[in-house]
This record gives C-alpha cells, structure tokens and sequence, in this order.
C-alpha cells in the first residue's frame, strides 16, 4: 500500500464529461478538457480510491470510449462525448442539429439507402474517420490500444459504434481542416442546419 501522501502526489483528478474520474499526470489533464486538477496537498480524503489511482488514463479513457454507460447509450442528442483536438464549442448546436436531422438521434440507425448512426455516414466515410483519428487517440490511450480499437472500428458497420467514436467521427471530419471544413458531407437533409 502507498502512503496517503504518496497517493495523493500520485493521484492527480481529471473530469472527463460523464463524471468519470482520471488518475493521471498534470500534463495529461491540462490537455484533458473540463480537467480539475487536485493539488498534490489535497486532504486524504480525496475522491480516488488508492486502488482507483493505479489505474492508468489511458485506461480509464478506454473504458470511457468502449463500456460506459454514457457511450452505450444509443438515443438522444446529447453534448457531444468526445472533447478533443477537433471538438468546436461553435459548431455544438450544428452538430446537434445534423444528429437530430440525419438520425433524430438514433445512433444504431441504419437508413435504407445505406448510410449509417447519429449522423448518417457511408461505411467509406466512417472507414476513413479511423485513419483521421489515429494520430490523436494513439496519444490518448497509447499505441497499441488505438490500433485496436480503430482496427475493429472499421470493420464495424458505424451503427454499432459506441457514442464516444461516432462523436468523434463527426468532430474530425467537420474539423479536419479547420472549424467547419468538412461541413460539405452534411449538406443536404431534410432541412438545413
């Protein structure tokens, strides 16, 4: 067992939206949106287990993308679960708008025409998202993680991927090139966004 004070140096908190706790390094959190950082004097009775602590971040995050029950939620437009490099606070109503137009928030919908999830991409597209989120989430949940992760992606029909990775399906591809960049795959619809 670690001592207390050890434990606290050792147990930085990071928020991740979802209420989820990260035992991680400051330099993680500063680049961990919503981060709260406790200070390595925080009082023993900080909220992390010393169990909970030996986690790493990229685990938790793992758990976060894969098995939580935030991203297993499949229905209803929500804030948007994934807040990294290419998340926009400015485009959260369009994005909102365009999960409601495409799917109305449905994210295992399928379209009869062959378009699939919240936001209504071709299985091209999705495929291709992998690729574009590879250079971010291998630094998130390491190498060899996100190459597993993103290897069983794009052999998944985007229907059946967790509300974190199509949320950041969408914010890579909209964002890739700056702010609202890739707004032409979401042109058209049943009314514009």
């Amino acid at each position: 067992m670690f001592p207390s004070a050890t434990v606290r140096r050792i147990a930085m908190l990071s928020v991740i939206p979802g209420g989820l706790v990260l035992a991680g390094s400051p330099a993680l959190a500063a680049n961990t949106p919503g981060a709260v950082i406790a200070p390595a004097d925080a009082p023993a009775s900080t909220p992390v287990s010393e169990a909970a602590s030996l986690i790493s971040p990229a685990q938790r995050m793992l758990k976060l993308t894969l098995d939580s029950d935030q991203t297993r939620d499949m229905r209803g437009v929500e804030p948007s679960m994934y807040r990294g490099r290419f998340f926009r606070a400015s485009v959260e109503t369009k994005r909102r708008c365009i999960a409601e137009r495409e799917s109305e928030g449905q994210y295992d919908v399928v379209s009869h025409n062959g378009y699939y999830g919240a936001y209504q991409m071709s299985p091209e597209l999705a495929r291709g998202a992998t690729w574009m989120m590879s250079r971010e989430h291998r630094v998130i949940l390491g190498d060899q993680a996100a190459v597993r992760v993103l290897a069983k992606l794009r052999v998944t029909p985007l229907s059946e991927w967790p509300r974190y990775w199509q949320d950041a399906a969408f914010s890579t591809i909209y964002n890739w090139r700056g702010t609202g960049s890739g707004a032409a795959h979401w042109r058209g619809g049943r009314w514009h966004c």
